[in-house]
């Protein structure tokens, strides 16, 4: 059952204020608009979705396995002791293996179907979490963030071997996930070090994509994805103030 789509938003939007707010909050022991930390990470996650199609009026649920990646521009700031809020900006290519019928651009259309279909986003995240100082080398992170993506570009690779992959330049709100992470950090230098994270997406949410037919059946038929699972792992780099 699907709830309205301005509910959604309107919680996102209350959500990402309130990660940013926290993320951002001078204290007294802290400089006003300081940042303690600027990082780039690289992030690559693997799923296994499905989509929804109806033939004939009976329901298809196909899935499919992909890689998805990206990089981030973080900046991490300390709200209270060992507790952090951090955002960040980047870029994450989302991919889907799924095959499925879509809206080829082509004046014959015989039933079109996917290979896999990915989208190029923008991602903007916000979230906090608490460092674990093991000694003066080692430490353990762990944060709860949030993540929006905007498309600006959608690939669709044609299941057929004879057509041309299609390619468009839309803006879309693919969707977005909250994501639990933990890891080791150690540092290289003073102000520089380098950390390797494990990551579990959860609430995973996608919106709709206009290519995908909706027959009429369901409104799940124009979602570009369900997550069934997801996992991945982060490397990253940092420069300490």
């Amino acid at each position: 059952m699907f709830v309205d789509s301005k509910f959604f938003i309107m919680v996102k939007l209350r959500l990402l204020a309130l990660l940013l707010s926290l993320a951002l909050t001078d204290r007294a022991q802290i400089k006003k608009d300081s940042i303690k930390t600027i990082g780039i990470s690289i992030p690559v996650i693997w799923n296994n979705s499905e989509a929804t199609f109806y033939r004939l009026g009976s329901p298809r649920y196909p899935s499919g396995k992909a890689s998805s990646y990206g990089i981030n521009i973080n900046c991490s700031e300390t709200i209270f002791k060992s507790i952090y809020g951090v955002i960040g900006i980047g870029y994450f290519k989302q991919k889907f293996g799924i095959i499925r019928p879509f809206n080829y651009n082509s004046p014959i259309q015989f039933g079109w179907t996917t290979e896999s279909y990915s989208y190029d986003n923008i991602s903007l995240s916000a979230g906090v979490g608490y460092n674990f100082q093991i000694n003066k080398v080692f430490s353990i992170k762990s944060s709860i963030f949030y993540n929006q993506f905007f498309s600006f570009r959608q690939k669709y690779i044609n299941h057929s071997p004879i057509s041309r992959p299609q390619v468009n330049h839309e803006m879309l709100s693919t969707g977005s996930t909250f994501t639990l992470k933990i890891g080791l950090e150690r540092s290289i230098t003073k102000r520089i070090s380098l950390g390797i994270d494990a990551l579990a997406p959860f609430l995973i949410r996608w919106n709709n994509d206009e290519i995908f037919s909706n027959s009429g059946y369901s409104k799940d038929e124009s979602q570009i994805a369900s997550n069934k699972s997801s996992f991945g792992m982060m490397i990253s780099g940092n420069y300490n103030f």
